[in-house]
């Protein structure tokens, strides 16, 4: 009895089973490694445009129970809810003749050369490319905005105490201050085509595009300038 029983379980698998594989090589249909191939297609020729980049994809099963019948037209490729190429994402594929529609689950990891500290940096230190490396890592696992380049953090200033072997985001760094509190500064005020230049303090440290206190060293008059430059600030008019 019990082995009646097996067999049948045996034969009602190997039916569906069979019927799985006819769907997938049936030629009337679309088969789960031609939907792969298109989206493979779609795909690869951005990645390329990542320098430096290596890509592993990941493409979710469609349900086997599906029929979509054999496109006779180009399909058509759109991904849904974002624009990078990393991470978890939808793939809709299109087919207008005959007419249907699916979303298919696309993981894209994504390993860049990203910059790293090599040794510890504390608060406010200005940053030189000795102390800093590049490393292969899985950016699609990163949920912060990272640098690609050392020239990008060259030159900037710790935003925050940074550990050793760290990736540095962005949120991590700030523009080295072109002026320090006590510095002697230029005023430049523009009305038109008069530009006028008188001698200041800053009041306060600055970056570039920063706005902070002067004081005109003529009328001791304190106003609110925008640094332009190293010793040099403009009064917005």
């Amino acid at each position: 009895m019990l082995l009646k029983y097996l067999l049948g379980l045996y034969l009602v698998m190997l039916s569906l089973c069979q019927s799985v594989w006819a769907v997938e090589d049936d030629p009337l249909f679309e088969s789960q490694a031609s939907l792969e191939q298109a989206i493979k297609a779609y795909l690869e020729p951005q990645f390329t445009s990542l320098k430096g980049a290596r890509f592993e994809l990941e493409i979710n099963n469609i349900d086997p129970r599906l029929r979509l019948g054999k496109c006779q037209v180009p399909l058509e490729l759109n991904p849904l809810g974002r624009n990078e190429l990393r991470g978890k994402m939808n793939i809709k594929i299109t087919c207008t003749s005959p007419l249907w529609g699916i979303f298919i689950p696309v993981q894209v990891n994504s390993f860049e050369p990203v910059v790293v500290s090599l040794v510890s940096l504390p608060r406010d230190t200005v940053i030189s490319a000795s102390i800093l490396g590049l490393r292969e890592m899985e950016t699609s696992a990163l949920n912060y905005t990272f640098f690609r380049s050392i020239d990008q953090v060259v030159g900037t200033t710790a935003a925050r105490s940074i550990q050793a072997n760290s990736v540095i985001f962005t949120n991590m760094v700030k523009a080295a201050e072109a002026v320090r509190n006590g510095d002697n500064v230029i005023i430049k005020a523009t009305a038109g085509s008069l530009t006028v230049r008188i001698k200041g303090q800053a009041l306060q440290d600055g970056a570039i595009g920063e706005q902070i206190q002067v004081r005109n060293t003529q009328s001791r008059r304190i106003i609110r300038a925008i640094v332009i430059a190293p010793g040099q600030v403009e009064v917005p008019m």
